[in-house]
């Protein structure tokens, strides 16, 4: 049986998310080690590409910003982990003060050695942006892998996504998250975030982001 087809969608996650600070939060164990071997074995046979950025409207290559490898899967791939990770946070809405019921994605993402993703924010930047991003509204990032691992799951050194928060009232607005297998971070998609080189081994991860599934950006109501 491909690995694909034994992922599990149909679990409903009750651990409920710990918020770092009022903007930036994340829930251990959102897959088992076995799910996440799944995947990462499931992205190995799909085809990739060099992951592109958006700017001024357009789709580009450019590795002085983005340096990494998007992985391509059938739809219904995709549908099966984008379902899990809207129903969790449909579930969790009223911690995320948030009526965003759509989830842009998913995107699987690998990072090899050397690979990094420079200071970026997940909403439109510009006038000729695509509309989607202007209703991005939280970031979803679900790691694969970590720096400690099993048997199952390769490990990796470097790579850790830093955050930047904008309440003034924080001492340090720098919220370093370190990936681990299974850890699912959400945080609002205006802030400033940067993933760090990575300096072995290949970092795995499920990208999405939530927004209104009316919203007119999207040319909704869906």
């Amino acid at each position: 049986m491909p690995p694909h087809e034994t992922y599990a969608t149909g679990r409903r996650h009750t651990m409920q998310p710990q918020f770092r600070t009022q903007n930036i939060a994340s829930t251990r164990g959102f897959l088992s080690v076995a799910e996440c071997a799944d995947v990462i074995r499931a992205m190995a046979q799909a085809p990739r590409e060099p992951a592109q950025i958006v700017r001024a409207g357009e789709s580009i290559l450019d590795e002085s910003l983005r340096l990494c490898f998007d992985h391509h899967f059938p739809e219904d791939f995709k549908r099966r982990i984008g379902a899990r990770m809207t129903s969790y946070f449909v579930d969790h809405r009223a911690e995320f003060d948030s009526e965003a019921d759509y989830l842009y994605g998913p995107y699987f993402m690998s990072y090899e050695k050397g690979s990094y993703f420079r200071a970026h924010r997940d909403v439109a930047n510009h006038k000729d942006d695509p509309p989607r991003l202007a209703a991005h509204r939280w970031s979803l990032l679900l790691y694969l892998n970590g720096r400690d691992g099993s048997e199952a799951l390769p490990t990796f050194d470097g790579g850790a996504l830093t955050v930047y928060e904008t309440d003034p009232g924080l001492r340090d607005r720098r919220v370093v998250v370190v990936p681990e297998p299974g850890l699912l971070l959400l945080f609002r998609s205006s802030l400033m975030h940067e993933v760090a080189a990575v300096r072995d081994g290949t970092r795995y991860a499920v990208a999405g982001w939530m927004s209104s599934a009316d919203s007119p950006a999207l040319g909704g109501p869906r």
